[in-house]
């Protein structure tokens, strides 16, 4: 074998072996990123919420956690804006808000129901459309 067609195939099989990998990298990053938009809430959802305005007499209900920042922040909006609303802290051991909370079907709080709309998180523009909507605001 002559030394140009030794350095020819190591090279080939170099640029062989960089191709596999960034084949693989490729596939995998794209795998790992459809899996976490596909597993993303949407930014609100609408269906049936009559359960969750039972024996309630505000138009909002906001399932929250003490920790939660988006939480906090969500009803410093809705108090500024002299908005009254049910809280319903997930931790607190409730069975009837356990259930309620997760027939919404996507973890993560809050979660902020109007009407028949839920918001996944503390989103403001699609709160405040939202309560424009339901003339809350």
């Amino acid at each position: 074998m002559s030394k140009s067609s030794f350095w020819q195939s190591k090279i080939k099989d170099i640029f062989n072996y960089t191709l596999l990998v960034g084949m693989g990298l490729g596939v995998g990053l794209g795998t790992k990123y459809s899996w976490d938009w596909y597993n993303t809430a949407p930014e609100y959802i609408e269906l049936d919420t009559t359960a969750h305005f039972i024996n309630v007499s505000e138009k909002i209900v906001i399932y929250t956690t003490q920790w939660c920042l988006y939480c906090t922040k969500a009803k410093e909006y809705l108090t500024a804006n002299d908005i009254a609303f049910t809280e319903r802290d997930i931790e607190k051991g409730n069975k009837e808000n356990d259930v309620l909370f997760q027939s919404i079907g996507y973890s993560g709080i809050p979660k902020i129901v109007i009407g028949n709309v839920i918001i996944n998180g503390f989103n403001q523009p699609i709160l405040k459309k939202e309560l424009e909507k339901n003339q809350l605001i």
